[in-house]
């Protein structure tokens, strides 16, 4: 349960129920259930095929943002946020302002999007919760997705373990 997110994750053995009996059991009760990933579909980076991910083309800031990561040689860290969303406003005043993610985030080509503003790329990236971050190598696969508030220490282990895969 995440409460700044106003938002619960439920775990199940997908062997003894079926997620659709989840769903409308969640649905009776007044939430609104979305299924974001089941272990069906969830596949690590190193599982997802070269031609699953594509890097959505013809948005300006993304264009210039990965342009310069690959110019670089560095991953490209986009975070999708919005100006009224709570966990994102800790996200700037907790998390960023930690001096260990300030210093590995020099490493990194940010992107900052405001889902308000790009709705239609952050739509291209299935963003369903914010803060949601995406970490793509300089090649354009797409490494991790975090999504929700992180901590420095969360964030900064994330951030070196990409840079690590990058430097291979």
């Amino acid at each position: 349960m995440h409460l700044e997110r106003d938002e619960f994750e439920v775990t199940f053995d997908a062997s003894q129920i079926d997620e659709q009996k989840i769903i409308e059991t969640i649905d009776k009760t007044g939430f609104k259930a979305t299924l974001v990933a089941s272990r069906a579909n969830v596949k690590t980076p190193d599982e997802t095929s070269e031609n699953e991910f594509i890097l959505p083309q013809g948005f300006k800031i993304l264009d210039d943002a990965f342009a310069k990561a690959q110019k670089e040689n560095k991953p490209l860290l986009i975070d999708f946020y919005a100006e009224w969303c709570v966990p994102c406003q800790r996200m700037e005043k907790e998390t960023f302002a930690d001096a260990k993610v300030k210093e590995i985030l020099q490493t990194v080509i940010l992107l900052k999007v405001d889902t308000d503003k790009e709705p239609q790329l952050a739509e291209k990236f299935g963003v369903v919760g914010l803060p949601d971050f995406r970490l793509i190598k300089p090649d354009g696969k797409e490494f991790r997705r975090l999504r929700g508030f992180q901590t420095a220490e969360n964030f900064t282990k994330d951030l070196e373990e990409i840079i690590q895969v990058t430097k291979k």
